[in-house]
């Protein structure tokens, strides 16, 4: 019956259920991309969720990897991003601190993210008490500004595909199990930096 289900979702094109639900918002003309700096996203207090703490150093590996998929645009090696950050002036905001990143290294923008919640799942592959959550925001910001100019919020809940067919994408990027958190927020994240890379390559 699920596969019924999955194989008649297919044939009515239901572009929605193979996608992952990443939002992108943008805020005037973003100039194009050729080169991206990626901010290492620090620990906030106000993460939530019981993996909170290795959340930061995880989706920042995330991003530097979905970055170099991409080949409309180069990356600013991380040895550089470490030295430039070095000297830029200290910023609270993630927002204003990519952007002054971006400048420093002569890159077209600063890539990075926030973390709002990051709960690892209870329990394994095939069985859980708990599933896994992730709210993550990705967070493009043009040299020398200090607002980000797109923006793409990711949150999901992982919930069993009987449930709720839109959540195909789920079983199509991840398999037919319950996910751990690093790999439900790649999804999302690699989805996030696509659709950027994309909007930069029709520039």
């Amino acid at each position: 019956m699920k596969r019924l289900a999955i194989l008649l979702c297919l044939a009515m094109g239901c572009g929605r259920a193979v996608t992952p639900p990443v939002k992108v918002s943008a805020r005037g003309e973003f100039p194009a991309i050729r080169t991206v700096a990626v901010l290492p996203v620090v620990a906030s207090a106000t993460t939530a969720g019981d993996a909170a703490a290795q959340a930061p150093a995880a989706v920042s590996r995330m991003l530097s990897d979905a970055a170099a998929l991409h080949s409309q645009w180069s990356v600013v090696a991380a040895a550089q991003v470490r030295d430039a950050l070095r000297a830029i002036p200290a910023a609270e905001d993630p927002e204003e601190k990519a952007g002054a990143l971006a400048a420093a290294v002569q890159a077209d923008a600063g890539l990075t993210a926030k973390i709002a919640h990051y709960r690892e799942r209870v329990g394994s592959d095939y069985g859980i008490s708990e599933p896994a959550s992730v709210s993550v925001q990705v967070l493009a910001t043009p040299a020398g500004r200090k607002q980000a100019a797109w923006r793409a919020e990711y949150t999901f809940t992982q919930e069993p595909l009987a449930y709720n067919l839109w959540n195909l994408w789920g079983v199509l990027r991840g398999g037919p199990r319950w996910l751990t958190a690093d790999e439900l927020a790649r999804i999302g994240i690699e989805e996030a930096v696509d659709r950027l890379a994309r909007g930069a390559a029709a520039r």
